[in-house]
């Protein structure tokens, strides 16, 4: 074949397909011809081969954006640039006073100074409705700091929904820009707050002072505050640098305390539903009678978070599920955050927690080096008297005595740890018992410090316990019985039973 007729025969095939484009442009209407420009545009965009069709709308420092004033279905808000605003971040008019997003804020300011279009989609366009512009999605109205101003209108979404119509007010010409570019001027404005409530934890983070829980669902408060202690302990032995004070006193594990105790640091918000918020919002969002109210303060800061209504997701039948997802909140204290957000409900265990979860199994936390005596006052009446030689993390156990009895130290040892294991898990109780107690144990210190642990009758199965004067635990009296039987094992140099 000679290339004459194969030059005919090429020209045949590009003028018939040629014919069927323009068949299907005449016959599927405007909406097939935005997508079939759309789907050339992606063809051209996937080979490694296609030329730049970009045009730059704008080319300009980001310094010289004075002012973007954005109009979306959510009202919008008003850009001002760093020059305007005379600091390094750039602001938002309408959230004066609130901590920002600052990347998100400064993007505007980015985006809009190097505007810059994937291609021209249509030049001198007849019909600017099938674009979705004279029913502009969105609108941004930019100020330089020459004097210069331009105005932009966004349109529809492309139909592969990488890139966006736009076209500059008064022009017919309409660009696809992507649509990462566009999309800070459909947000609403809550979506530039800055959304962590507290910072989180640094090197001059000021010690723990006290954490209080109240919540509607308790008739008491969780309290917990830094362990000053009236006496002297080592602090790698300690269990935790906290102790709850109420609704009683008692140490804490280590492991299962420490997320909810420094929990408020670093706590952020899925979302901001509304600043600056009024009464009225308050109300609609349960939060002028709040579920929960968490008071963490100390030195130089005094945090107030308050939990109200939950959000509640739905199932694929569209039914909603019972329990929150997220709570809508707010902080009081932290500079900035007056507003109403909304979080993840993993992050609020304040709305769960009870005390048998973070305390620890240690009712008394003495070292037995630090203490001088432990004497029993009912059932028993015996008083074991303690030596030691050393001082500090360098003490050591010499010698126990009963009645002036010599006794093995190490069996001692296994009886004091069950003296220190009382049952305090799922044994939280604040009703005073009635009556006298039946047995009373003394740990008496060398500094002068003592922890009293007195029991009272309550059932055939249970005793109420005193700590230190105040009710705080009921416990399965056969702890009790095992006490007394290992009291006798130990001056009779027996083995100790840990279960009961």
């Amino acid at each position: 074949m000679n290339d004459k007729l194969k030059g005919i025969i090429i020209g045949g095939v590009v003028l018939a397909a040629l014919g069927g484009t323009l068949a299907v442009l005449k016959f599927t209407g405007v909406e097939d011809e935005v997508k079939a420009a759309s789907e050339s545009s992606s063809i051209v965009s996937d080979s490694s081969e296609a030329p730049d069709e970009s045009v730059q709308l704008i080319s300009r420092e980001e310094t010289e954006v004075k002012e973007v004033k954005v109009t979306n279905e959510f009202g919008g808000y008003t850009f001002t640039g760093k020059a305007a605003s005379g600091k390094d971040n750039a602001g938002i008019v309408e959230l004066k006073g609130l901590g920002l997003n600052v990347n998100k804020v400064n993007d505007i300011g980015i985006d809009t100074a190097n505007l810059k279009a994937y291609r021209l989609a249509e030049q001198g366009a007849a019909d600017l409705g099938k674009y979705g512009l004279t029913a502009p999605q969105a609108s941004f109205d930019i100020t330089f700091t020459d004097g210069e101003q331009r105005s932009f209108l966004i349109g529809n979404k492309a139909p592969d929904e990488q890139f966006c119509y736009v076209c500059e007010k008064g022009s017919s010409d309409v660009y696809m820009i992507n649509e990462s570019l566009l999309r800070n001027f459909f947000e609403p404005i809550e979506h530039f707050v800055n959304r962590t409530l507290v910072e989180a934890q640094t090197e001059d983070t000021p010690e723990f002072g006290k954490l209080s829980i109240s919540r509607k669902d308790l008739d008491y408060d969780i309290v917990f505050e830094q362990d000053h202690g009236t006496y002297e302990r080592s602090s790698m032995n300690m269990i935790s640098g906290q102790v709850m004070t109420a609704p009683i006193f008692a140490y804490l594990d280590g492991t299962n305390s420490t997320d909810l105790l420094y929990n408020m640091y670093g706590l952020t918000a899925k979302e901001t539903m509304k600043v600056h918020p009024a009464e009225d919002d308050l109300k609609e969002y349960g939060l002028d009678d709040p579920a929960c109210v968490v008071e963490f303060s100390g030195e130089g800061y005094d945090y107030i978070l308050k939990i109200g209504n939950g959000f509640h997701d739905e199932n694929e039948q569209g039914e909603e599920i019972t329990e929150a997802s997220a709570y809508f909140c707010t902080i009081e204290g932290v500079e900035g955050r007056d507003c109403i957000f909304k979080i993840d409900a993993t992050a609020l265990p304040y709305l769960t927690v009870v005390p048998g979860d973070v305390i620890s199994s240690l009712m008394t936390w003495n070292i037995i080096t630090d203490v001088e005596n432990v004497s029993f006052a009912g059932l028993s009446d015996d008083v074991f008297e303690i030596k030691t030689t050393g001082e500090g993390d360098d003490a050591e156990l010499e010698g126990v005595t009963c009645g002036g009895k010599e006794l093995d130290v190490t069996t001692f040892k296994s009886f004091y740890q069950f003296l220190l294991t009382c049952p305090t898990k799922n044994g939280i109780y604040f009703e005073d018992p009635s009556g006298e107690a039946y047995l009373t144990i003394s740990i008496n210190c060398k500094d002068g410090h003592s922890d009293v642990i007195e029991l009272y009758k309550d059932t055939d199965r249970r005793s109420i316990v005193k700590l230190n004067g105040r009710t705080s635990y009921r416990i399965q009296s056969k702890w009790v019985d095992r006490l007394i039987k290992n009291i006798e094992a130990v001056k009779n140099g027996e083995e100790i039973e840990q279960d009961y």
